[in-house]
């Protein structure tokens, strides 16, 4: 009895090694299995399709007591900090001299605020898909520092980041910063230096959570607008199809149908393009869709009238 039950100990000792491999094949298999292994859902490809993301930047900068004086300076500072961080991350930058040296100031002041379809506008018009946008400004906190000749400077951001193909406001982040300088100018723009450091950290941890999760995602949400509806029956329609008629649309919401234009959101699980494709290639009755504008997450579609056979 004692020499079957230290044959048996030792057997399962010599299976196990056997045992861990096979589990461990099975555990390294299964992503492959299930389907999940495809490469667009690997980090190197996530990697890859964020290194093409072209942002676009316009901060409004403010510093405070130029010279000694209540005035202000736009130095651009946060615009530069931004840049810079945006660029060692991997990002595409769209530079911002050129934007403000080609932009009205009516636009610029919408951009400033954080209009989102202004921003939208704008970055297409630059081949960015993110616009980041907002204000900086830097103040003497209380005079000098007791006993000294050196100032306490504060100073606050406040961006908003806007994906430019719908207008849809990613993230809205403010950081603050502080520096003790003799010099109220330089001090200011210091502390909005490191203001902006701290924003832009932020947002481009934002920026990458968004993109993996859409990468991850077995469906997004596109926005589909149509002009030169009709009727609403022509409404009813489109929509009709893209419950029924294509398999990979999970839902199809209608935004709004005011005067013959409609807006409306699907849960699609593909490209925008393959959507685009097939309401073009569709024959609805009496009308057919054109597609104007196709973006990875919207598409813009015209009603033509079809003459009567």
């Amino acid at each position: 009895m004692i020499r079957k039950t230290f044959s048996s100990s030792c057997l399962g000792k010599a299976l196990m090694p056997a045992l861990f491999f096979v589990l461990s094949t099975l555990f390294l298999l299964l992503p492959e299995l299930s389907g999940a292994a495809d490469i667009s859902r690997t980090p190197g490809f996530i990697q890859e399709q964020k290194d093409k993301l072209r942002v676009m930047v316009v901060i409004e900068e403010k510093v405070a007591g130029i010279f000694g004086t209540t005035a202000w300076e736009d130095l651009g500072q946060a615009e530069s900090t931004i840049a810079e961080k945006l660029l060692n991350a991997g990002f595409d930058v769209v530079d911002p001299h050129t934007v403000k040296s080609n932009i009205s100031r009516d636009k610029a002041l919408l951009l400033i605020e954080g209009d989102p379809r202004a921003a939208a506008e704008a970055g297409l018009r630059y081949g960015a898909q993110i616009v980041i946008a907002g204000k900086a400004i830097s103040k003497n906190a209380g005079g000098k520092l007791l006993g000294t000749r050196m100032q306490s400077l504060q100073a606050t951001i406040q961006a908003r980041m806007i994906r430019t193909d719908d207008a849809k406001i990613l993230a809205a982040r403010s950081e603050q910063g502080q520096q003790a300088h003799i010099d109220e100018v330089q001090g200011g723009v210091l502390a909005i230096k490191e203001a902006s450091a701290k924003l832009a950290d932020l947002l481009i941890s934002d920026i990458q959570r968004q993109w993996t999760k859409e990468f991850f995602s077995h469906s997004h949400e596109i926005q589909i607008s149509i002009v030169g509806l009709v009727s609403y029956r022509h409404l009813d329609a489109v929509k009709r199809y893209l419950e029924t008629g294509i398999p990979s649309v999970k839902s199809v919401k209608q935004r709004s149908f005011a005067e013959g234009s409609a807006e409306l959101s699907i849960d699609y699980d593909g490209d925008s393009s393959g959507i685009a494709a097939n309401l073009s290639n569709r024959n609805f009755t009496g009308y057919r869709l054109e597609p104007t504008s196709v973006t990875p997450n919207r598409i813009n579609l015209r009603v033509v009238l079809e003459p009567a056979k």
